[in-house]
């Protein structure tokens, strides 16, 4: 479902020229919110080959804790009021693997039925408003994060490019 822009504009980080520290939500939150922040930022940041960045997501999100692999986007996680949210996208190949799964909490489930689609992708978004929620999406985070961090294996070894045969191979003739 949808947020509204009256929802983003709660965004407890929304002056574009201040980016916030990564660690500001730990001081700026009420202290239960801030430890459910903790636990799940810990938790991504503790996944294999996961990093962390803090980024400007326009008008709408304004400031966005973001976690990935590489360039392949893990969720993003907003502090909206005194509330702590998570937006992730599927694709149709990971809503698959995401049914084989299991089952899934009901908030999870809820999420990715709701989510809006944009061609094949599924943006889906959750609030984590208790532990139960973040430990939840934290052991769905590391299945997501397994399938991020899985690349196809190349059918020959890669030649370098503008090369004839000669060139990359100099025992060839």
């Amino acid at each position: 479902m949808a947020r509204s822009a009256a929802y983003w504009a709660g965004n407890r980080y929304a002056d574009p020229a201040q980016e916030p520290d990564p660690g500001a939500p730990l001081h700026d939150l009420p202290a239960p919110v801030a430890a459910r922040f903790r636990l799940l930022r810990d938790g991504l940041r503790h996944l294999p080959g996961v990093g962390e960045s803090v980024r400007f997501m326009g008008q709408s999100w304004r400031w966005a804790w973001e976690y990935g692999i590489g360039n392949r986007k893990l969720c993003w996680v907003h502090v909206v009021g005194d509330a702590v949210s998570s937006t992730f996208t599927l694709s149709d190949g990971e809503a698959d693997r995401v049914r084989r799964l299991g089952r899934l909490s009901a908030d999870l489930t809820r999420s990715i039925d709701e989510a809006q689609r944009t061609g094949p992708v599924r943006w889906c978004w959750l609030e984590l408003g208790e532990r139960r929620a973040i430990e939840s999406y934290l052991r769905f985070a590391r299945h997501k994060a397994e399938w991020l961090a899985e690349r196809p294996a190349p059918h020959r070894a890669p030649r370098a490019r503008g090369q004839g045969r000669k060139a990359a191979d100099p025992d060839a003739d």
